[in-house]
């Protein structure tokens, strides 16, 4: 049988009308979407080698921990009539060391009203429920490693103690610095014009009001000064005498020394009616603290001896006892602002030639522990290059909020 062939025109119409077909049946695909791009990490803030060492636990803060190991474990405590039964005389011991002095070594000592405090026992539990915190605390943020210790600037534990239930922060915020500039210098009433006022180891105010205002928010010391309040006052003022700004203003403290825990309990046994408000620093508040103070420290002693961050970081320790090298409180105050303000003006940061150290006392030499001149580099970068800070970078969601600086 003789197979047909279609004439070749039919064969082009009929593969033209199949072609159609398909195309209605079959809808064309959009072209796949390019792949994301692929975006490089953000580099950290600061020299990656100063950050490293700044970030390392110093010989410090382990000694720190040991000493508050050593009160919880063997501290006791004694008290003794004073002055006819009126007052109590009050000893923090240890026992002697191997090779020391035949007796107890004293910690501390306050004279207190006879009748304010619990018995010896109860008053040693509650001190050692202090420590048992205290330690803790630290030993979960060291069991983190040198993790993000930055976090805490979106997690600050005593906002709503300032800033009450509401979760926003307060608008402006001023930290007002003791140094000597302020005198003369007129800013009270633009302090005072702040939402949050923050002052320093209970600087005096009283007589100072045109340079430094009146109104206090916060009171932001170290240990040191509690203790000097214990030692001075436990015994003839309500809380130590140490809310020279009124009850109702607290007192955030970091420890400098763990035997202050007790002149907290102390303070708040003789505050009476009024409970002597205390917040203690967030441990993570204290290593930011810490690593940005090394950091800027290590840069400026780098920038000065012109040689590299590896071979200067030996002369900086020898040249700063790391046993001893701590921030200053300003520098704390002024980081924790960063995690409660929309925005922050310092006063009284910074020293020119012939000011006083404090406005309000007659110190004129600057403490050794402290490296001021790097910590103004600090407040320096966060107010014309916030970018560039180390440590801050690393808190998510966070964004270092403007900075303005004041004489």
């Amino acid at each position: 049988m003789k197979r047909r062939h279609l004439p070749p025109a039919l064969a082009l119409v009929l593969l033209s009308l199949l072609s159609l077909s398909l195309r209605r049946r079959t809808p064309l695909q959009p072209p796949p979407p390019p792949p994301p791009p692929i975006h490089a990490a953000k580099p950290a803030a600061g020299d990656p080698l100063l950050r490293r060492l700044a970030a390392a636990e110093s010989a410090g803060y382990s000694q720190l921990l040991a000493d508050a190991a050593a009160l919880f474990a063997n501290g006791s405590i004694s008290t003794f009539p004073s002055l006819g039964g009126r007052y109590r005389l009050l000893y923090l011991r240890l026992p002697q060391t191997p090779g020391g002095p035949p007796r107890p070594r004293t910690i501390s000592r306050a004279r207190v009203p006879a009748g304010a405090l619990p018995s010896d026992d109860s008053l040693l539990a509650a001190f050692r429920a202090s420590l048992r915190s205290f330690l803790l605390s630290h030993r979960r943020l060291r069991r983190a490693g040198a993790g993000n210790v930055a976090a805490v600037m979106t997690d600050l534990p005593f906002t709503s103690a300032l800033l009450g239930p509401r979760t926003t922060k307060a608008p402006t915020c001023a930290v007002v610095g003791n140094s000597g500039v302020l005198l003369g210098s007129g800013r009270g009433a633009q302090i005072d014009a702040h939402g949050l006022v923050i002052r320093l180891n209970n600087a005096r105010i009283a007589g100072f009001g045109p340079d430094v205002g009146a109104r206090t928010s916060l009171s932001f010391a170290n240990s040191n000064i509690l203790h000097l309040c214990a030692s001075h006052a436990a015994a003839t003022a309500p809380g130590c005498g140490c809310h020279p700004y009124g009850a109702a203003v607290p007192m955030a403290m970091y420890v400098c020394q763990p035997a202050h825990l007790l002149d907290a309990l102390i303070c708040n046994a003789t505050a009476g009616a009024n409970p002597f408000r205390l917040i203690l620093t967030d441990p993570r508040l204290d290593a930011l603290a810490a690593r940005i103070a090394k950091y800027y420290s290590l840069r400026r002693f780098v920038t000065s001896s012109s040689s590299s961050a590896a071979a200067a970081a030996g002369g900086w320790a020898k040249k700063h006892d790391e046993r001893y090298f701590h921030y200053s409180s300003g520098l704390q105050a002024v980081v924790m602002a960063l995690g409660l303000c929309e925005e922050v003006s310092l006063f009284g940061f910074g020293k020119p030639p012939g000011a006083k150290h404090h406005y309000h006392t007659n110190q004129k030499k600057e403490l050794d522990l402290h490296d001021y001149e790097a910590e103004y580099e600090f407040y320096g970068d966060l107010q014309d290059r916030p970018e560039t800070v180390p440590f801050l970078d690393e808190a998510h969601g966070f964004t270092v909020p403007p900075v303005r600086l004041y004489w």
